[in-house]
């Protein structure tokens, strides 16, 4: 699966770097979690997706809102861009005012999982730093929107299934056993 903008030829030829994202992520975190909740407000106080590009990975494309095609589906998260960064060392991750995610490692994964990953990362641009919101509001919203069944869920918990827990996620099984949770209880988050 390729991350394509709306408009194909915009679509900009992404090469390798060595820039080291992974503490640009850690920042994201910490930054998050001292400043508190991230609400629409707090996008314009930090640095941007054009900041990230200029400091991180100029390489990385920046997909302005509204373009990001994931698994067939335009995604929006808000007025938010999305920075596509084949270099970030994870799956995805969230700035206040931004999402990046890493177009390499999503394509490798089902349809499902992938736009849980999006959503998720959105999450934490309403909802704050917190996991398991963030798990249970991109739960709801795939089943809201007609993207997440329950064979969606199922596919989500086999690609988190290992995952060991930390001291900001709890292990893959536990945060299946919340997400089936969310995804059947309409009340919560």
């Amino acid at each position: 699966m390729m991350f394509w903008t709306r408009d194909t030829s915009r679509k900009r030829r992404l090469r390798r770097s060595t820039v080291p994202t992974g503490l640009f992520f850690v920042f994201a975190v910490l930054a998050g979690i001292l400043t508190g909740p991230v609400v629409a407000d707090d996008a314009d106080d930090g640095p941007t997706a054009e900041d990230y590009l200029t400091e991180f990975n100029p390489n990385a494309t920046i997909v302005p809102n509204g373009e990001l095609i994931v698994a067939g589906r335009n995604l929006r998260c808000g007025s938010r861009p999305t920075v596509l960064d084949p270099e970030l060392d994870d799956y995805g991750a969230a700035y206040p005012g931004f999402l990046i995610l890493n177009p390499r490692r999503m394509s490798r994964l089902p349809s499902a999982v992938q736009l849980w990953i999006h959503a998720h990362e959105c999450a934490h641009q309403f909802r704050g730093p917190d996991e398991v919101t963030a798990d249970c509001f991109a739960v709801q919203r795939g089943r809201r929107r007609g993207w997440l069944s329950p064979a969606g869920i199922e596919e989500i918990c086999a690609f988190i299934s290992s995952a060991k827990g930390s001291s900001t996620h709890y292990a893959g099984p536990r945060r299946c056993e919340l997400m089936r949770k969310c995804f059947v209880d309409r009340k919560i988050w």
